[in-house]
């Protein structure tokens, strides 16, 4: 049994109920605990639309949104359960799918509302509540606590004989307000309240329901999720995508857009660097493309044949660092031997890391838990921030900064490389078409021109959603996009001067226009009026009008 197969059958058979869905809204994947609790035949929903199989499902909506649903209580009928829905990504960030993980808590809702004497039936309720691994705790009418489970002690480190009988407020954090008690006083479901713990610091979502007996209130039942488990999971999800796809480099130099001088420069030097063994920096903000860029790499230089591996730092604190880099089964040098290493946020780096990470490079090896890790391997780091200056302020480790950024480029971002907009725009259609099952040519010349105006602070990711949402404004007969189509898109730095007479504000739009024409063409003038339709002699006497030097 492979590995891949190994976690699907963990999968298969836990309590929690799971289900996959691919970027089609097609079910691909959904356990025994789902097909239960949901009374669907398995063999008749896998492969279907979710929105066709599963009433009042929302997995559809975070495939579009991208924004993860934490902890929603869901009526079913007869069942209550508690979900989770998040997305799921591939290495470049991209959503292919989405999860659901939940569970059947109608048992725990229905013994709740149905106590009449919370004391007379703390034995049976214990018993019930004992059993499952969410951290729940019972208040009475006044918020004191008269009963919580052995998962509240886990996840608060308070015992019973600390909590019960007291008003529930040792578990909060100083400044804020105890949700059974705000359940007490407002007597409704309290719902998605993150904070923190007062006794361990733990980040939790927090969820508080009123117990009702034939009308009057009587009490709320909490549960306390630890987000951790929510990451935990999260991370087993991204390990399962990994082994059931093989990681791979997908791009190329040829699937780079370079139309702009700065990034003609930009894939020169990758293309110079991808002929050397030396490891790259790829300084860049989010969103510019930096793995795009370093799988063109790998694929120019001679490791192309192996492994490339992506891993992004955001994902793990040092702990979990040290075991994917320098653990004993295979650990990323492993899996990327003779290949390329991508690491993705490397100024989130913890400072044992960067120790190893240096001695790695100065001798090709390093001895980690008495092993010693051994790889002929080529890294290429990336970060959004300033590692010099991190290095100054004593944030990152000077003699590593020196070993890693020998050959460093600057991934531009996409306000000073406007003129690769129109055949980006176009690349990013063919996938969006497949996406939305729809046949869109291009853009008009005013849609371009919006683009084209607009400083796109989250860079490629955000003109990629800008053009998936202007494609679901169109209909399935359109096959151009228009400025019609496009959400609305304002400069901030415009946004602040929009206060003068119409002569000044037209002065101001035309002085911005003209610096940021001069940036695309790298200060160069003749290039700039010939953009902006103007003679030299024309932009000279404009410079001089408006101030800019």
């Amino acid at each position: 049994m492979t590995n891949a197969e190994m976690i699907m059958s963990i999968l298969e058979d836990i309590q929690e109920a799971v289900i996959l869905i691919n970027d089609k809204e097609e079910i691909i994947f959904l356990n025994n605990s789902a097909a239960k609790i949901l009374s669907v035949p398995k063999e008749k929903v896998l492969h279907t639309k979710v929105t066709d199989s599963i009433t009042d499902t929302r997995l559809h909506i975070v495939l579009k949104t991208g924004i993860p649903e934490l902890d929603r209580i869901q009526n079913l009928g007869k069942k209550i359960i508690v979900t989770s829905r998040f997305p799921i990504r591939d290495e470049n960030g991209e959503i292919i799918g989405a999860a659901a993980v939940f569970r059947d808590v109608t048992s725990i809702q229905k013994l709740a509302e149905e106590v009449t004497n919370l004391r007379e039936l703390d034995s049976l309720l214990r018993a019930i509540i004992d059993s499952t691994y969410d951290a729940i705790s019972v208040a009475d009418e006044e918020g004191r606590i008269v009963m919580v489970n052995k998962a509240y002690t886990k996840v608060t480190g308070l015992s019973a004989k600390e909590v019960i009988g007291k008003l529930a407020t040792y578990d909060i954090a100083e400044g804020q307000e105890s949700m059974h008690i705000k359940c007490s006083r407002e007597q409704k479901p309290i719902l998605n309240v993150r904070t923190k713990l007062a006794t361990n610091k733990k980040e939790v979502i927090i969820n508080v329901n009123p117990i009702f007996v034939k009308g009057e209130f009587k009490g709320s039942v909490g549960v306390i999720h630890d987000i951790s488990e929510i990451e935990r999971l999260l991370r087993e999800l991204e390990a399962t995508k990994r082994l059931l796809k093989k990681e791979e480099a997908r791009y190329t130099f040829e699937d780079i857009v370079s139309e702009s001088e700065i990034m003609k420069n930009v894939v020169t030097q990758a293309k110079k660097a991808a002929n050397t063994k030396v490891n790259v920096l790829l300084n860049g903000e989010p969103g510019v493309g930096k793995e795009i860029l370093a799988q063109a790499i790998h694929n120019f230089s001679e490791r192309r044949n192996y492994s490339f591996v992506a891993t992004n730092l955001l994902l793990y604190d040092e702990k979990k660092q040290l075991e994917i880099f320098f653990g004993n089964e295979n650990n990323f040098f492993e899996k990327a031997h003779k290949g390329t290493l991508f690491i993705d946020n490397t100024h989130l780096m913890g400072p044992d890391v960067q120790e190893l990470f240096f001695e790695f490079l100065n001798t090709g090896k390093v001895i980690f838990n008495d092993k010693e890790i051994k790889s002929d391997v080529r890294i290429i780091f990336a970060t959004p921030e300033n590692l010099k200056e991190l290095m100054s302020l004593g944030k990152f480790s000077r003699r590593l900064y020196y070993k890693i950024s020998v050959v460093t480029i600057d991934v531009p971002p996409l306000r000073e490389r406007k003129e690769d907009i129109p055949k980006m725009a176009k690349q990013i259609l063919h996938i969006l078409n497949q996406k939305h099952e729809k046949v869109v040519y291009g853009l008009s010349e005013d849609a371009v021109n919006i683009l084209k105006s607009y400083d796109w602070p989250g860079n490629i990711r955000e003109l990629e959603n800008v053009l998936d949402r202007a494609l679901m404004n169109m209909t399935q007969t359109e096959t151009m996009i228009t400025s019609m189509h496009l959400p609305e898109l304002k400069n901030e730095d415009l946004e602040k001067k929009l206060d003068g007479t119409l002569k000044e504000l037209l002065s101001e739009y035309e002085k911005y226009i003209i610096i940021e024409t001069l940036k695309s063409c790298q200060g160069n003038k003749t290039a700039a009026a010939k953009k902006l339709g103007l003679t030299v002699r024309n932009l000279y006497y404009k410079l001089e009008k408006l101030g800019i030097k």
